[in-house]
């Protein structure tokens, strides 16, 4: 046993291992040499880079067992900024001389256990020293587990606590360890970084690493010895990686390297004894950030700012007198840091200086405002309070100092000050800005505090409580905005004091603060998600809520990120919502979050999807009235970044239009979501201000009756009154900065600074004043200066920071002399500005310049090192004009010199640097670009050489790259692409030259980026990109002195354009003084010669033609070249073939060689014909086939129908499954003109041949022919086949009818210019034939055409509208410009408009016609030529009313015969997007080849909110069917199944549609015998009952404007009488024997025939219409009445919506609430709801012995296990005491149960009855007629 022990005690003696953790004897000193360095850039070798590198000797010695002594010997720092791994680092001298002042000093450390522990540096040691010791001692920090070799943990590090791996080797023979450890920087429990400019960027906590930009890691490598003192480290290697991607890109990154080494030199056996001076505590490893930050793009030397800033003021000043200079941002933002470092009397004491200097002044309160320090925001404060700002300054220093200083304690303590002071209070608009900045600063303050100070949100919580108790609505308001920025969950107590649910006294607030209120919570619902949704959701359920508060507080919850519980929820309570408005708000806001592809809206997205399958689809078919949630954006996953737009369309009760509208954009990037921007707008009342407001309708008689007529109804209230606002809000980074609103009030009082006099207005004066002494002024405003800044700690204890600088500044000098004539008055009215005459002379040079700054590097305010990327961006528009307004005569001038020299407009700029700043050099900056010149040629861009040739060269030089481009690569002289020497610079001018006005402009664009090294958007980024836009002078003919525009309106138009052109010589003639005028006209638009052809046809009988080519020399507003306003030869059944010489060169020889030449009228034989029709040999004519066809046109009359026949079957081509009316060039040529189409939209879809046989007319569905048939006559029949075998046909295969086509078969378009209507065209319109004839006519009536066939050139009747004239006054006099003639005829049977644009120059014939008309009631047209006299190019289009698929239809067709090549190559590129947005919109698409030259859009309504799309486009055809309308449009029947019987639309799409459309959207409330509709389209029954007037529409708003009441009459109960109460009328309309009788205020007033009239205040008009009478009463919002003693219809004014009451409703659109009561409660059937408006009398006094009764329910009730009595909640109809029911009706009523034994009676619950809940519903018999034989009433 003792042997054993013994074996037991040597080998656990053998087996100890030494203690691995690293220890530093007392007694002893360690020396190691270390290096540490690091690099920014990018990984790609041969690019610039920029880097710092400290080496030095290190001494560690133990004072202690903890503590231990760290001297630094012979530090040496070098940096580096060149081309890596080329250049090598540069010693820095004087910064090295600088800092070693501090770094040799002795350190003091604890060390234990692996572990560092405080750090001790002498007094006044920089932060930025301490970090680099903090970076050499976390060499040293080791966490061993001895159990373990390979182990996670948490681990602390300079970089904070981070996730670290550790892996332990041992070599036990030579008594070594080697250790391995990597750092996850991306998975911290406690990361040291500090963002700024950040605070309401959202990052995503659910988002997976890869959604980071930013991703570092770090890895640590030791080699450890054992020794008789402990484990010592020999060497210890360190390497950090943090790469930033910004747009998410794996090879499209920027890498900051971080190096360490320290090795083990030599062991000293010295004792060192503590250091003897004051060492202060400066914490443990993690990295320490100094107090104020260091601006990374710029190195400043603080000492002396006052100094410094006055020297940098001046400089500004100096370098800006004149125009921005490019270093102006640069030193803006140097004056910002100085002011960051400057004491507040250092501040106070420069103002002093420059305060009387306004430039000073300007740039001097800017750097303050946005230092954003506690320093500048106290000198603020002062000067304020002081009042030394202007309004303005005021309002710009306080906004941009509360929203950009430093939020700590310090600073909310002074900002609340400011807020609170009493100079505030007396600026309103300041004080608000003040409460909406504090509020913002609070959020910034508290925003990753658990909880946030009482004292910073009391100022807040006190606006609040005082603007309560005073019932202030402007400052409740405010309030609530302050707090909701502010967004602390500790001001919800505050909030609930203004919501319904949570406070008695809430409900009395107007809607618009409940709203308020709700948006208070949106912030604080992001830090407390759970509590807010508790609040809201309780109000969501809460159906007595305005709807307005409901859809807020959906809003959001769902910003709060609702779980699918709560989701589900809220879908339940849709499907039993009764309000519609909020139904269908929240189901459109669940689909559009559904469907958001963001990362940060994954849950919420799911929850919604799943939650609206809950739903019924039916939400999705509700109209405008109804609130919606629309979506609009994105989301890139590849990039990881993404923006949508939210837009909140909140419709009222009360109004037809959205109350309110909220769009928001919010942007997601990298994983963090902001909401950008939003923008709110609300409509409160509107429509009250819009429609006429001075009527006293408190002042009629009729006021009072109806107030006392209302005080009957059980319940009965008046509307709350509104104030109608128009506000608006905006909102940047979900912070709100300013809102506005606009009352009745201010309305008015603008309208008395409009008409009034100027004297009573100072600021109006002042302006006025101010123009009448000319303005010459120079401003310049810094705009904005925002940073945003990441900054990580290193591993060498340097900052790494990623920041972006952005600066504006905006500059601008004017002169402006104004001359008014006549002089202006002291009684001047803004009015009289329409009778004056303005001459303005000015010269404007405004300016933006923006100085933008991307960075990545090392920053501290001694050196840094950084990857920069410099973004400039210029904008200024020099003009120098002079300017002459006549109002009276309509005329304007404007005048301007041409350019004179190069002006650069635009200019931006931007270029990626290596960059080395530090402070020991302060004047230099080492500064190269990070692309080399000649880096990374593009392999793609070199060319082969043989091996025999690069020998033979030897050494010569090659050529430039440039040389060997191939020709077909190159540009020409106004597009050159160049190569460096590199093959990397692309160097692109593109000038645009109007030599005319002898200026030109040019963009010049310069590019050589990285992208040959890695094709990323980040590696374009990196290199020199710059792009400008210049004016410049251009080389004329004569020099210009002046370019003036000249616009002439009204009838002095002609006489300006006649003045432009000297004609050389006129014949003298008999013409009158008009024609000459029109002669010259057309002389000058150059289209006397277009509308020659009526005269040319008169004249001749023939027309020489080209052979091969047909000329085409008419303007035609007609397909067949007549005049507009006649019919053409073959209606509107056939087209006209007049092509271009282009188009016809195009088409095939068959069609060439059976085509007549242009002039030639050809008829084209009638397919229901057997024999051709014989015609004049003088007639021309050339009817264009379709394409679906391919028949030819009949060439002349010689030939018999047969042969006719067989010529056009042989030159057939297969039949097209869409059917046009044209097909190739030629044939599209021959389309219509403006409108005048003989082809019509309605025919044009329909082809055949002579010899093809035409379909049944009375075919229900008409399809089209397929394309695999070989001639019209097997198209025939392979239709009728697929009639007979297919069932239901596609949409895209229906023909559409046109009702042109019907209505006008045989006759002349409606609107002709000749007085004959004799056309002769035989077309097959009421058949399905597929090809458009021609008609025949006899040679009288041709001859009849003829004279009236000239286009109408409306200059022959009418003058000119407008005119502008834009011309340049040279000095050889010559005339150089253009003019631009309109004309107009819109109230004629044809509304016409012409418009002709000329060059002016020289003998140019370039032109610019345009024509637009309407033809008749179902067809419009309008074309565009353009080129040589309007003849080189063409597009014309068509739109036509009609049926398709036998619903009313519109088909609008384009056709483009010829175009330039540049507009086809546009089309055919967006041409190619086509497809692919149709399957995403959902649209079905078919490959047809339909006609290459037309494109057609067919639109059919299906019914009165769906409609039907057809698009058919070349080689494509689009469709798709039930789509929704949003508004409800009025529709006809459908098609009778016999095409005979067609009949057009039951409205004129262009005259009637609109008034049509705007009609059927108001609310119409009829009663017909025993059926009545109310406003909202419900419909039931009721039988009113004897002698009692029940209240059918009434003005429920204060002003009580009208009432109308109905009763049977007393001759029998078919009969109704009716009693309106409006103004100062009361109008009875009766029948009494047999006749209807109208009396008013009592007086008879004969009815036949009546018009009584009265405008006293407000206008009433009754008059007599069909078998009754008419009133109508705009004013008092009643549009229109109608009554005959049996039917009554009311149509009430747009805005009455929501206002009205009675049987009709409220005109609300809310239907399932439609039975209303007068108390408010909802009915639960009509009977009921009707009664409950009738309008009781006096037993005695009255005729109607009804009135309503609470009354007890006979029998007993078990409610909740006890026997109960209920009482209705409310009251039923019942006889008056002493008369007995003859007749009675159920209605089903809700009860109220007491228990039985209960003492309460009916007589003391009646008047609370109304209050108390429904416990059960039943069935009570009410009273309907009454017998009143033992009433007693005392005389």
């Amino acid at each position: 046993m003792k042997a054993i022990i013994l074996v037991l005690v040597f080998t656990l003696v053998g087996s100890e291992k030494y203690d691995s953790e690293p220890v530093f004897g007392s007694s002893k000193t360690y020396v190691y040499n270390y290096e540490g360095l690091t690099l920014n850039g990018l990984p790609e070798p041969g690019l610039a880079r920029a880097g710092l590198r400290l080496s030095c000797k290190l001494e560690i010695s133990g004072l202690s067992q903890r503590a231990h002594l760290l001297r630094i010997r012979s530090p040496q720092l070098e940096e580096y900024n060149g081309i890596w791994p080329r250049d090598p680092f540069i010693r820095a001298s004087k910064l090295t001389q600088l800092i070693a002042s501090y770094l040799t000093q002795p350190f003091k450390f604890e060390y234990s256990n692996g572990r560092v522990g405080n750090i001790y540096a002498p007094e006044g040691t920089p932060v930025t020293c301490v970090n680099l010791v903090r970076g050499i001692l976390n060499l040293l920090q080791i966490t061993i587990k001895k159990s373990q070799n390979a182990y996670d943990l948490q681990e602390v590090g300079i970089g904070g606590v981070c996730l670290t791996r550790y892996v332990i080797q041992e070599d036990r023979r030579n008594n070594r360890v080697s250790i391995t450890k990597t750092k996850d920087l991306n998975n911290c429990q406690d990361k040291v970084v500090k963002d700024i400019g950040m605070t309401f960027i959202r990052p995503c906590p659910s988002c997976p690493l890869k959604e980071n930009i930013v991703k570092g890691t770090a890895a640590f490598t030791y080699k450890l010895k054992y020794a008789d003192s402990g484990t010592l480290i020999t060497e210890a290697v360190s390497q950090q990686v943090y790469q930033i991607s910004p747009f998410n890109e794996p090879a499209g990154v920027a890498v900051t390297e971080g190096r360490q080494e320290l090795s083990l030199a030599e062991v000293k056996n010295e004792r060192v004894s503590p250091p003897e001076m004051q060492l202060q505590n400066c914490g443990g490893l993690p990295y320490h950030f100094p107090p104020l930050l260091q601006m990374p793009i710029q190195l400043v030397k603080t000492k002396n700012p006052e100094q410094r800033i006055v020297e940098t003021l001046q400089q500004i000043i100096q370098d800006n007198q004149q125009e921005l200079h490019g270093d102006a941002p640069y030193k803006f933002l140097e004056l910002i840091q100085l002011c960051r470092v400057a004491s507040p009397d250092t501040l106070e004491s420069v103002f002093k200086q420059f305060s009387d200097k306004p430039h000073h002044r300007v740039w001097l309160l800017s750097g303050i405002t946005m230092a954003g320090t506690v320093d500048s925001l106290k000198f603020l404060k002062l000067r304020i309070r002081n009042d030394d700002f202007n309004y303005i300054e005021a309002l710009l220093t306080v906004s941009f100092a509360l929203h950009l200083t430093k939020a700590d304690g310090h600073s909310i303590a002074v900002a609340a000050d400011l807020v609170t002071s009493s100079r505030l209070e007396k600026i309103p608009m300041l004080r608000q800005i003040a409460y909406l900045g504090y509020g913002t600063m609070v959020n910034r303050h508290c925003s990753l505090a658990s909880s946030c100070p009482n004292e910073a949100l009391q100022p807040l919580h006190d606006l609040a409580a005082e603007a309560a108790s005073k019932g202030n609505e402007d400052d409740i308001t405010l309030s609530l905005k302050a707090i909701g920025n502010a967004g602390q969950p500790a001001s919800i107590k505050r909030i609930l004091k203004f919501l319904p649910i949570f406070s008695s006294g809430a409900s009395n607030f107007p809607v618009h603060i409940q709203v308020e209120a709700v948006m208070a919570l949106r912030h604080i619902g992001l830090k407390d998600p759970r509590k807010v949704q508790d609040i809201l959701l309780q109000m969501f359920v809460d159906h007595s809520l305005p709807p307005e508060v409901r859809m807020m507080a959906c809003v959001v919850i769902f910003e709060t990120g609702p779980a699918l519980p709560l989701v589900t929820t809220m879908a339940n309570v849709i499907l039993k919502e009764t309000n519609m408005q909020v139904a269908s708000f929240v189901y459109s806001h669940m689909k559009t979050l559904s469907r958001i592809g963001f990362p940060r809206f994954y849950n919420v997205s799911a929850a919604c999807n799943i939650a609206i399958k809950l739903l019924s689809p039916r939400f999705d078919r509700m109209s405008y009235r109804y609130s919606k949630v629309l979506l609009l954006g994105g989301y890139y996953s590849r990039y990881r970044a993404g923006a949508f737009g939210k837009i909140f369309l909140m419709n009222s009760p009360r109004t037809m239009f959205p109350s309110a509208l909220i769009s928001s954009l919010i942007v997601n990037y990298a994983g963090a979501a902001t909401s950008l921007l939003e923008v709110g707008v609300g409509a409160e009342g509107l429509t009250d201000i819009i429609r006429k407001q001075n009527i006293p309708f408190a002042e009629y008689s009729t006021y009072r009756k109806i107030k006392e007529i209302g005080k009957t109804l059980l319940g009965w209230r008046e509307l709350p009154s509104e104030n109608p606002v128009l506000t608006a809000y905006l909102k940047l980074f979900g912070q709100e900065m300013a809102f506005a609103g606009i009352n009745k009030d201010i309305i008015q009082q603008a309208v008395k600074l409009v008409t009034g006099p100027a004297d009573r207005h100072t600021l109006l004066k002042r302006v006025i004043h101010q123009i009448q002494n000319g303005v010459a002024e120079r401003w310049i405003q810094p705009l904005y200066s925002g940073e945003f800044r990441h900054i990580v700690a290193t591993i060498v204890g340097l900052p790494l920071e990623y920041s972006l600088y952005t600066t504006a500044l905006a500059h601008a000098t004017a002169r402006v002399d104004v001359k008014m004539s006549p002089p202006l008055s002291g009684d001047f009215r803004p009015s009289q500005l329409y009778e004056s005459s303005l001459q303005v002379r000015a010269d404007i040079s405004p300016s933006i310049y923006s100085y933008t700054v991307a960075m990545m590097g090392i920053n501290t305010e001694y050196f840094q090192s950084s990857i920069e990327i410099h973004a400039k961006l210029r904008v200024q528009t020099p003009l120098k004009f002079d300017a002459k307004i006549d109002m009276r005569e309509k005329s304007f001038k404007f005048g301007t010199t041409p350019c004179q020299q190069e002006t650069e407009i635009v200019m931006g700029r931007h270029k990626a640097f290596a960059v080395s700043r530090n402070i020991g050099e302060p004047g230099t900056v080492k500064k190269i670009p990070v692309l080399p010149e000649g880096a990374g040629s593009n392999i793609l861009k070199e060319h082969f050489k043989s091996s025999e040739k690069t020998s033979r060269e030897g050494a010569v030089t090659q050529r430039e790259a440039s040389d060997i481009i191939p020709k077909k690569y190159s540009y020409g002289p106004e597009q050159e692409l160049h190569h460096s020497a590199g093959g990397k610079t692309y160097t692109q001018a593109i000038c645009v030259k109007v030599t005319r006005f002898g200026c030109q402009a040019c963009f010049y664009r310069r590019a050589r980026d990285a992208s040959v090294l890695k094709n990323t958007y980040f590696h374009r980024l990196i290199g020199e990109h710059e792009a400008k836009i210049v004016l410049k002078p251009a080389r004329t003919d004569a020099a210009i002195d002046k370019i003036q525009l000249e616009i002439q309106a009204g009838s002095r138009a002609a006489s300006k354009i006649i003045q432009v052109v000297t004609l050389e010589s006129e014949e003298e003639d008999d013409s009158s003084p008009d024609d000459e005028v029109q002669t010259k006209l057309k002389k000058i638009l150059g289209i006397e010669n277009v509308f020659k052809v009526g005269n040319r046809t008169q004249r001749h009988k023939k027309q020489s033609v080209k052979k091969g080519k047909t000329q085409m020399t008419e303007l035609r507003a007609e397909p067949n070249a007549k005049d507009p306003s006649s019919s053409s030869s073959s209606s509107s059944s056939s087209s006209s073939s007049s092509s271009s010489p282009s188009s016809s060169s195009s088409s095939s020889p068959s069609s060439s060689s059976s085509s007549s030449p242009s002039g030639k009228k050809v008829k084209s034989q009638d397919p229901k014909d057997k024999t051709s029709q014989p015609r004049n040999r003088d007639e021309s004519s050339s009817s264009s086939s379709s394409k679906s066809s391919g028949s030819s046109s009949k060439s002349s009359s010689s030939k018999s129908s047969s042969s006719s026949s067989r010529d056009s079957s042989k030159s057939s081509s297969s039949s097209s499954g869409d059917s046009s009316d044209s097909s190739s060039s030629s044939r599209s040529s021959s389309s219509s003109d403006s409108g005048s189409s003989s082809s019509d939209s309605g025919s044009s879809d329909s082809t055949s041949s002579s010899s093809s046989q035409a379909p049944r007319p009375g075919s229900r569905h008409q399809l089209v022919r397929e394309r695999n048939s070989s001639n019209s006559s097997s198209s025939s029949s392979s239709e009728s086949e697929y009639s007979k075998t297919q069932g239901t046909p596609e949409i895209y295969q229906y023909r559409f009818k046109s009702a042109h086509t019907q209505e006008y078969p045989k006759k002349k378009v409606p609107g002709s210019s000749s007085a004959t209507s004799s056309s002769s065209s035989s077309s097959s319109s009421s058949s399905s034939s597929s090809s458009s004839s021609s008609s025949s006519s006899s040679s009288s009536s041709e001859d009849t055409k003829r004279a009236g066939s000239q286009p109408k050139f409306l200059g022959d009747s009418k003058a000119p509208d407008l005119a502008v004239i834009l011309r340049a006054f040279r000095n050889d006099k010559k005339l150089a410009g253009f003019q631009l003639v309109l004309y107009t005829d819109l109230y004629s049977t044809r509304p016409r408009i012409q418009v002709f644009v000329s060059n002016i120059t020289g003998s140019s014939r370039w032109k610019v016609c345009a024509d637009a008309s309407i033809i008749n009631a179902h067809k419009a047209a309008s074309y565009l030529k353009w080129g040589q006299d309007c003849q080189d190019y063409r597009i014309s289009s068509e739109l036509v009313t009609g049926w398709f698929a036998d619903h009313p239809a519109m088909q609008v067709k384009l056709e483009w015969p010829k175009v330039p090549s540049t507009v086809k190559s546009v089309a055919k590129w967006l041409y190619t997007f086509i497809p692919g947005a149709a399957y995403i919109l959902g649209y079905s698409g078919i490959h047809h080849k339909n006609p290459s030259q037309q494109a057609k859009l067919i639109v059919a309504l299906t019914s009165s909110r769906t409609f039907d799309v057809v698009a058919k486009l070349p080689e494509l055809t689009v469709y798709n069917n039930a789509l929704w309308i949003p508004v409800s449009l009025p529709v006809g029947p459908s098609l009778p199944a016999s095409a005979s019987s067609l009949q057009p639309p039951i409205w004129n799409l262009f005259s009637e549609a609109p008034s049509a459309v705007l009609e059927h959207l108001k609310a119409r409330c009829s009663v017909s015998q025993d059926k009545i509709t109310t406003f909202n389209e419900v419909q039931f029954n009721y039988s009113l009952p004897t002698n009692c007037y029940h209240i059918l529409a009434q003005d429920c708003s204060p002003e009580l404007k009208f009432l109308v009441m109905m009763k049977n009459a007393e001759e029998s109960a078919d009969l109704k009488a009716i009693n309106i109460k409006l103004g100062s009328h009361e109008i009875d309309m009766y029948p009494a024997n047999g006749l209807l009788n109208l009396m008013v205020n009592g007086v008879e007033t004969p009815v036949e025939n009546v018009t009584y009239t009265s405008d006293f205040d407000a206008s009433l008009m009754i008059s007599s219409e069909k078998k009754g009478l008419s009133l109508v009463a705009p004013d008092y919002g009643i549009d229109k009445l109608y009554f005959d003693g049996r039917t009554f219809k009311v149509q009430v004014a747009f805005w009455m919506a929501g206002k009205t009451c009675g049987i009709c409703g409220k005109y609300d659109a809310e239907n399932k609430q439609e039975f209303q009561m007068p108390s408010g409660y909802v009915a639960k059937d009509a009977v009921s709801f009707v009664q409950s408006w009738i309008l009781s009398e006096k037993p005695c006094a009255g005729a109607c012995k009804l009135q309503r009764s609470l009354v007890k329910l006979e029998k007993t009730i078990r409610l909740d296990g006890e026997d109960s009595k209920c009482y209705p909640v409310e009251p039923v109809l019942r006889c008056v005491k002493g008369c007995s029911a003859t007749e009675t009706t159920p209605v089903s009523v809700g009860f109220h149960c007491l228990p039985a034994d209960s003492a309460a009676s009916l007589v003391e619950g009646q008047m609370k009855l109304d209050q108390k809940s429904e416990d059960i519903q039943d069935t009570i018999e009410a009273h309907t007629a009454c017998s009143c034989e033992e009433l007693q009433c005392i005389a």
